[in-house]
Formats: C-alpha cells, structure tokens, sequence
C-alpha cells in the first residue's frame, strides 16, 4: 500500500461575482494565506496550493496527515475569509482520502491515486444541481458507511460556517490555535468576554465537537486500513442495534 493523504480539491464560490483582472488577485492571496497554513501546520502539508489553469476558479492541495485535514481547511477558510476582499471570498472543498500513486510535491495537478480521484468526484457533485447552494465541504474516504457519517456530520458543519459573520471568523482563526480566550482577546484588541460572546453567536461549542468527531473517525480509519470498511459500531463506538 502506497502513502495515504488527503487531496484536497477547492472551488470559490459564485467565482462569476469577480471581475476578471481581480481573479489573478484572489489566486495570489490564496497562495499568501495558505503559507500561513504551512506556518501553523508544517507537519501536515504535503504539497501547496496549486491552481487548475484550465479551471478559473479551482485550486488544490495536498495533506500527510489525514485526521488533521478538516481543521486545516477551515483555518484555512478563516484567513481567506478575513482577506481584504469584497465580496468576501469562500471556497467549496472536497477532500478525497487515499493512495497517492504518482508524487509530485510541487504541483498537486501532476499527481495521482485514489486521493485524487475521490476529491475530483466529490468536487464535481457540488456541480450538481441537487447540491449547490449551502454545502461548502465533502469527504469521501471510500468506506460507504463513514461516507454517508461523515456528510451528515459535515451537512452540519455547513450550516453553522455559512452564518459567520467576520468578527466571528476573526475569533474562530485564533481559537483554532490559541487555547485561551485571553490569548485570542489579546490577538483581536477586545476584551475576553467580547471573544466569548463571538464565538457562543458561531456555536462554536458544537461546531468544534465536529471537527472532533472527524478526526476521531479518521484517525480509527487509518488505523483499521483504509480498504477496511468501518462498521457502524466502529464509527460510533457501540453497537446500533
């Protein structure tokens, strides 16, 4: 068995809303935000954001470490949305988990495996009419019962990201990696009880138990195999019946 990553496959939403001679300036602040992710997450980055030239508003990148990767791509998604941009710039994600068969750790757009196919599938059903609108991130890994877990979970997730306003990304960047509301009040200039206000108004309490709860299943999918389906008593730790 071959490396397994994460291939992570981005569109931005209503992309049609960018005049053309602003889409050179959104592809160079996807690249100088996503080196802030390198930054906080060195261990995780497989390959850097690379860009689809046949596909305006695609882009793509690759994470070694697999349980991380959803975390990451909201981080992510925090410091694309506090860019100085109008209308403020989102991103739809298909994460596809597998073996990467062909590396090339400078252009994610030359590689290939199941990763890779796995996101392409994800990302061309948001193209489907059945789910545009709100959903803003697949994981498809394979396994058929934590597939159909995980995108009830992340249909979840979604709804919850799609009402942050900017002081509640503002907060949510940093409690991401800050573990106090002190600290995160000193980053953002407000008092801690401002920080806290922000993130109960994001339901941040729930939405993190998210991204928990799928590093939890990611993590046991790596260690069971990733040919090996997870049943439901392995995805929820007790029996269903």
């Amino acid at each position: 068995m071959g490396r397994i990553v994460a291939a992570v496959t981005c569109d931005v939403v209503k992309s049609q809303r960018y005049p053309t001679e602003l889409r050179k300036t959104i592809d160079t602040l996807l690249k100088k935000e996503f080196r802030k992710v390198i930054k906080t997450y060195p261990e995780a980055i497989h390959t850097p954001t690379s860009f689809n030239v046949t596909v305006g508003d695609e882009f793509q990148f690759v994470s070694s470490k697999v349980e991380k990767v959803y975390e990451l791509t909201i981080f992510y998604r925090a410091l694309v949305a506090l860019a100085d941009m109008t209308p403020r710039i989102s991103f739809r994600s298909s994460i596809g988990i597998g073996e990467i068969a062909v590396e090339n750790k400078r252009d994610s757009y030359s590689q290939d495996g199941k990763a890779f196919h796995r996101s392409r599938e994800g990302i061309n059903l948001f193209q489907n009419q059945r789910f545009r609108g709100r959903r803003r991130t697949r994981i498809i890994t394979g396994d058929t019962v934590l597939d159909e877990t995980l995108d009830l979970i992340l249909m979840y997730q979604d709804l919850l990201e799609e009402q942050w306003t900017r002081p509640q990304w503002e907060a949510i960047r940093w409690r991401l990696i800050l573990p106090t509301y002190e600290e995160i009040a000193g980053k953002l200039g407000v008092a801690y009880q401002n920080v806290q206000k922000r993130l109960k108004a994001a339901n941040w309490d729930e939405f993190s138990k998210g991204i928990g709860f799928i590093e939890k299943v990611l993590t046991l999918h790596l260690r069971k195999g990733v040919n090996a389906n997870l049943t439901p008593e392995r995805v929820y730790g007790r029996s269903t019946r």
